[in-house]
């Protein structure tokens, strides 16, 4: 079932100043820093919601590598003591058990590490899956009205773009986190085994490293907050200039070299905006690789001191000082680590806000046989002071609709471009809901059917119908995408629609690939792709019909062909009709006429015509050869 995204953004934004989307998002950044836990327990889920089983392999390895890598800490301490008490001539027949566990452990971590990395590779396609595949859980489930709010395409933007960039930082950040983790306390252990105060020196001084990481990570993320808008723009231009749909009118106006100006002008001022941010993560990185050293430096110092003063022997020295600088680098790979994870994490926190909608709380439980007999859902549509507004708008499309719609009855609607016929037949087919006001079917209120069973129940093609680059079966298919199999209902149904011959003879008959989009597509003209939206129509065979100029590319041959098709689709159906041409609504039972989002005529065609008012006025228009006209 359609739900409406919970927005926290208003539904206009301006472009001069933030909205407050961005203050709370730039806010719940800041309560974030103290959250690190938080956001870390967070990323781990995530990855292992995605692929448990390769997330403890890759801990296995990981933690076999670090306790590989502590044990040869103790070979080696071991080793050079008993060098020591040997007076420098020892007995290789005795060290043979030891150097053997050295070499064999040298075999486990490159083994480990090979095998790890091998293993983040996959980890990473699969949790790319996951959140991608939850980002189109959301966008095909959402209200078709959250399409037309500005703040959820920039939610739905960072959302896109993190799912498809981020899961491999998280992942490499979770295993970083794993294998240095893993190191540090395998590292360390050893370490306070030789010497306890060189391990407090190294874990203080890591401190100011962890929080200047944190810092940097939050920078990159507000950047990215700030910069959605932007890079909405600039990505839509950025398919202006290189789809096919725009691509003739730009030659033909010229209008390249502009958009490519303005396409640029926004990427400069993101790399503008992205320079200042890195000055400030160089810093920031600067700092911490002077305190990674000079905590080094200080934990090497206090070893020297020790061996001086006797508190240490020299294997335990030299075995100590070997994990000092391994931990050393443990310990910065440990921050690196948390640092992206934090801003993983940080990014993560846009998805999951994008997500929370729960596609499986849905209550809708389509069924194959909803409106399969023919029989519509209702006797009666009653439309009782409905009114629209689109989010992005203040002046409302629609005001104070009143109307009925009886079963097998079969109305037009008319009126000039921006009129609000489309916008009706919206709220018709359950795609919106009304901003005031109800529809109901036999006195219950739409707002209370599960919309699938409201949308099974109609089949509405749009004069704007959608072009699938899949094969001409699933293109006619589409519609009721169960049925995508019965390749003689699909026949059938392009056979109604007059495009059955065009199909068969394809290389590949309805197996064929239409569009010029990729490998082996054959492109089709105007027409011949509204033919194939009207066969999707005849595949549905739902009860109630609803039509947007469902000829609008047609030539009159074609038009009139196609509007006999229809008058025996609609047959025992109901039909909402909105049509340019008289010629195509005059029959209509009833005609509303619309204009500024209201009713403001209805009868028949020859009562209309009576009245003498804008129908009448628009009906001589076209009649006198204005076919043009935008009715």
């Amino acid at each position: 079932m359609s739900r409406p995204v919970k927005e926290k953004a208003p539904d206009r934004e301006s472009a001069s100043s933030p909205t407050i989307y961005d203050i709370i998002q730039a806010s719940g950044g800041r309560r974030e820093l103290g959250r690190l836990p938080g956001l870390i327990g967070r990323a781990f889920s995530l990855v292992r919601a995605s692929a448990p089983k390769q997330l403890a392999i890759a801990g296995a390895l990981q933690v076999a590598a670090a306790v590989s890598l502590a044990g040869q800490l103790l070979v080696v301490r071991y080793v050079l003591n008993e060098v020591t008490v040997a007076g420098g001539r020892p007995d290789l027949a005795e060290l043979a058990p030891a150097l053997i566990a050295f070499g064999l452990l040298m075999v486990v971590v490159a083994v480990a590490t090979v095998a790890q990395r091998e293993q983040q590779v996959i980890l990473g396609e699969h949790v790319q899956k996951h959140t991608t595949g939850r980002v189109l859980d959301v966008s095909t489930t959402v209200e078709l009205i959250d399409y037309d709010r500005p703040a959820f395409h920039d939610r739905l933007q960072r959302a896109r773009v993190n799912a498809n960039i981020r899961p491999m930082q998280i992942t490499n950040g979770v295993l970083g986190l794993l294998g240095s983790g893993a190191a540090v306390v395998a590292v360390g252990a050893a370490l306070l085994w030789i010497e306890p105060l060189v391990v407090v020196v190294i874990i203080v001084g890591g401190i100011p490293s962890l929080f200047l990481n944190r810092l940097s990570s939050k920078l990159m993320h507000a950047f990215s907050v700030r910069q959605t808008p932007n890079d909405r723009r600039r990505g839509y231009l950025y398919q202006v200039l290189t789809r096919k749909e725009e691509a003739q009118e730009v030659r033909a106006f010229g209008s390249g070299d502009y958009l490519r100006d303005e396409h640029d002008r926004l990427y400069d001022e993101r790399i503008n905006d992205l320079r200042s941010i890195l000055r400030r993560r160089m810093l920031y990185g600067m700092v911490v690789g002077v305190t990674t050293a000079a905590v080094t430096l200080g934990a090497i110092t206090m070893l020297l001191v020790f061996v001086r003063t006797g508190r240490i022997e020299v294997g335990d020295a030299a075995a100590a000082l070997g994990a000092v600088i391994l931990l050393a680098g443990r310990i910065r790979g440990l921050m690196g680590s948390t640092g992206s994870l934090y801003e993983g994490a940080l990014f993560l926190k846009d998805f999951t806000d994008f997500v929370d909608i729960d596609p499986s709380e849905s209550s809708a439980s389509p069924s194959a046989t909803v409106g399969e007999n023919g029989d519509a859902p209702f006797d009666e549509i009653q439309l009782d002071g409905v009114s629209f507004t689109y989010p992005s708008r203040q002046a409302p499309s629609l005001t104070d609709i009143s109307l009925s719609i009886r079963k097998g009855e079969v109305i037009a609607l008319v009126g000039e471009n921006g009129s609000g016929k489309t916008t009706l037949t919206k709220l018709l087919a359950g795609l919106y809901s009304p901003s005031e006001g109800s529809i109901k079917w036999d006195g219950k209120d739409v707002a209370d059917i599960d919309p699938v069973v409201v949308q099974a129940h109609i089949t509405l093609i749009f004069q704007d119908f959608a072009r699938y680059f899949m094969t001409a079966r699933e293109n006619v298919a589409v519609s009721r995408f169960s049925d995508v199999d019965d390749l003689e209902r699909v026949r059938n149904a392009a056979r109604l629609a007059g495009v059955d011959s065009f199909l068969e003879d394809l290389p590949l008959g309805y197996e064929s690939l239409l569009g010029s989009s990729f490998v082996g597509g054959v492109d089709l003209s105007l027409g011949q792709w509204q033919r194939i939206a009207l066969a999707r129509a005849y595949f549905r065979d739902a009860p109630m019909l609803i039509l947007d100029e469902p000829t609008a590319s047609l030539d009159p041959r074609g038009e009139y062909e196609v509007f006999q098709q229809v008058r025996r689709l609609a047959e025992g159906r109901t039909v909402v009709l909105v049509s340019h041409r008289f010629s195509s609504v005059r029959a209509a039972d009833r005609i509303f006429v619309l204009k500024a989002g209201r009713i403001i005529e209805q009868g028949n065609h020859l009562a209309l015509l009576a009245q003498e008012g804008l129908y009448s006025e628009l009906f001589r228009l076209q009649a006198e050869g204005f076919h043009g006209s935008p009715i």
